[in-house]
């Protein structure tokens, strides 16, 4: 995590001045203040790095505080105690930034909403070598990122397109699952023949399904699960979960 935003961060991630009212949402009975507003690709990679950044070291000094507790001698508890304090100074200063550029702190509760995602798919250099001159010099249709190529499927904008998106992608990675699980189930050695057989009929159900959930997805968004997938978020919108006395301060303001 940088020690100081960059420019882009800077001019790309919006905190929500505090002198503003802050817009407020209601989702699943829970009000929500903005935050910020995060407005490249680039810069929404940064936010979810840093922000697994932070939460890995508050994982961190969770561990070290146990360990601390449970240490018998003296000298395996400095060790620990100094490697703590490293620790808990650099969280503390990167979670002071992520206030400063985003918004966000790990002492709060958030929602993020999807305005913009782009998805791609990556690309054997077979496949690459098959996409024609015309369609490489598209804007954004090939995209390379640490050696490989990804090819533009589908643009979704909005926030509730992109909440049925991934509701979508869930599901069918859900029914693929079970499907697993029931054929672990069949193909185990033994067991009760008309327990199998109910496990068949809900297989063959179940997969029929699937192929046309899959299909619709092939159709609306050009997404497989016979196939890996990148999104790239380009635009995205973060907010806090208010108590119940900030939310009314709020709607009184």
């Amino acid at each position: 995590m940088p020690k100081t935003p960059n420019q882009d961060s800077a001019q790309d991630a919006v905190p929500t001045p505090a002198a503003e009212a802050p817009q407020i949402i209601e989702q699943n009975g829970q009000k929500l203040a903005l935050v910020a507003t995060i407005k490249t690709a680039a810069t929404n990679r940064e936010f979810q790095n840093n922000v697994q950044v932070v939460q890995r070291q508050r994982a961190e000094a969770v561990e070290l505080r146990r360990r601390i507790e449970q240490a018998v001698t003296t000298g395996e508890k400095d060790v620990l105690q100094k490697r703590f304090a490293e620790v808990e100074k650099s969280l503390n200063e990167n979670n002071a930034l992520m206030v400063k550029t985003y918004g966000f702190s790990l002492a709060r509760n958030y929602v993020i909403r999807f305005h913009k995602t782009k998805l791609y798919t990556p690309l054997t250099d077979e496949e690459f070598a098959k996409v024609s001159p015309e369609d490489k010099a598209k804007p954004d249709a090939i995209k390379s990122i640490e050696g490989k190529v990804f090819l533009y499927i589908a643009a979704i904008d909005g926030v509730e397109a992109n909440d049925l998106f991934r509701q979508n992608v869930q599901l069918v990675q859900n029914q693929r699952n079970r499907l697993v699980q029931i054929k672990q189930s069949l193909d185990a050695p033994g067991g009760d023949a008309d327990a199998k057989a109910k496990l068949k009929e809900e297989f063959d159900k179940s997969e029929e399904t699937l192929k046309k959930n899959n299909e619709e997805m092939v159709k609306l968004y050009g997404f497989s699960l016979m196939r890996n997938y990148l999104l790239e978020v380009e635009e995205s919108q973060l907010y806090v979960a208010l108590s119940k006395e900030e939310a009314d301060k709020a709607a009184a303001a």
